[in-house]
C-alpha cells in the first residue's frame, strides 16, 4: 500500500504534497530544496525531481528508473536498460542543465545502490555475482565502487563477500553494508555496518557495527555528519536508536528517551535526526532529535 508523499516544514509543521498515493511515490531523498523520488508514470517506474517549485521526470538512454539519492542539485540513480527488472543496470548522474541522464558506471550484471556527495558518487558492482544480480540468494557476492566526480575515475573497493547500500555524507568517509559470512534472508535482518576512508583501500574498512533488525519495515543507517546512526530491533527485547561518531572516536551509545517505542528510520540532517516512534496500539508519528 503506498501512500501521498508529502514535504513537511519541520519548523512550522506546514506541508506540501509533492505526489498523490495513485502515483506510488517510494524512496524519497532530500538535499536543500531539491527532492527526488520513484514514482509509477503510465505504468513504468520512473524517478521525479523537484527544484524551484516545478516538478518533473528525470529522462535517460533507460528503460525504467529507480533508486535516487541527490545532492546539490545532482542526482544519481539506477537505470534498467531492459523492462526485466532482474537484468542489467547501470548508474546515471543527472545534473541541472543536462538534457537527460548520463551514465557513469556499466558493467557486466547490475551496478545499483548508488548514493552521491558532493565530490563522489559509489554504488554496488554485482559484477562478480554468480548471476549477476541483487537478489534473495545466499550467493551474493558485490564490490563498493566510487567514483570521483571531478576525475570521472572510478575505484573498486574489492572485499571478499557482499558489499552494498554504500552512504556518503560524513565528510570524505564512505559507510556501507556487509555480509560476510552470514548471509540471512531477508538480507537486512543482520548485517555489519563497516566504515572507512573514502580515498583510503577498503581492506581498512572498520565495523562501526553489528546491527540486527528482526522484522521489515527494513531501513538503512543514516550517515551524515560527524555522526553515523541506527535502529536495532531485536527478535527478543525493544527496539533502540543508536549513534556513534563517523570517525570511531567512540563507542556507540544509545539515544535516551526512546523505551517502550516502535522505531522505524532513521534519516538525518547534520542537525536533526527523524525517527519513526509508534507507541503500543498507537499511530505513528515523526520524532526530531537533536544530534
Amino acid at each position: 500500500m503506498s501512500g501521498d508523499l508529502k514535504l513537511r516544514h519541520l519548523g512550522t509543521g506546514e506541508e506540501l504534497l509533492l505526489a498523490p498515493a495513485a502515483e506510488a511515490p517510494r524512496r524519497p531523498a532530500l538535499a536543500g530544496d531539491v527532492v527526488v523520488w520513484e514514482a509509477t508514470e503510465n505504468g513504468t517506474r520512473v524517478v521525479r525531481a523537484r527544484r524551484g517549485g516545478e516538478t518533473g521526470t528525470i529522462p535517460g538512454p533507460f528503460d525504467h528508473a529507480g533508486e535516487p539519492r541527490v545532492e546539490g542539485g545532482a542526482v544519481v540513480l539506477t537505470g534498467w536498460l531492459t523492462a526485466d527488472e532482474a537484468g542489467d543496470t547501470d548508474v546515471f548522474l543527472y545534473e541541472t542543465g543536462q538534457a537527460e541522464a548520463v551514465r557513469i558506471a556499466s558493467g557486466p550484471g547490475q551496478q545499483r545502490f548508488p548514493d552521491i556527495s558532493a565530490t563522489h558518487v559509489a554504488f554496488a558492482d554485482f559484477s562478480e555475482d554468480p548471476d549477476g544480480r541483487f537478489d534473495e540468494d545466499a550467493r551474493d557476492l558485490a564490490d563498493i565502487v566510487v567514483y570521483d566526480r571531478r576525475t570521472r575515475r572510478a575505484t573498486l573497493r574489492a572485499r571478499e563477500g557482499k558489499q552494498a547500500f554504500p552512504m556518503l555524507g560524513a565528510g570524505e568517509r564512505i559507510a556501507y553494508l556487509e555480509w560476510a559470512p552470514v548471509h540471512p534472508e531477508p538480507k537486512f535482518e543482520q548485517f555489519e555496518l563497516r566504515i572507512g576512508d573514502i580515498v583510503a583501500p577498503g581492506s581498512g574498512d572498520a565495523v562501526a557495527a553489528s546491527i540486527e533488525i528482526a522484522s521489515a519495515p527494513f531501513v538503512l543507517p543514516a550517515v551524515r555528519g560527524e555522526l553515523v546512526e541506527w535502529v536495532e530491533r531485536p527478535e527478543v527485547g525493544e527496539a533502540s536508536l543508536w549513534r556513534r561518531p563517523a570517525d570511531l572516536s567512540a563507542a556507540a551509545v544509545e539515544v535516551p528517551g526512546l523505551s517502550g517505542l516502535e522505531l522505524f528510520g532513521p534519516s538525518a540532517s547534520a542537525t536533526i535526526t527523524v525517527l519513526g516512534a509508534r507507541s503500543p496500539g498507537g499511530a505513528l508519528e515523526l520524532r526530531g532529535i537533536p544530534r
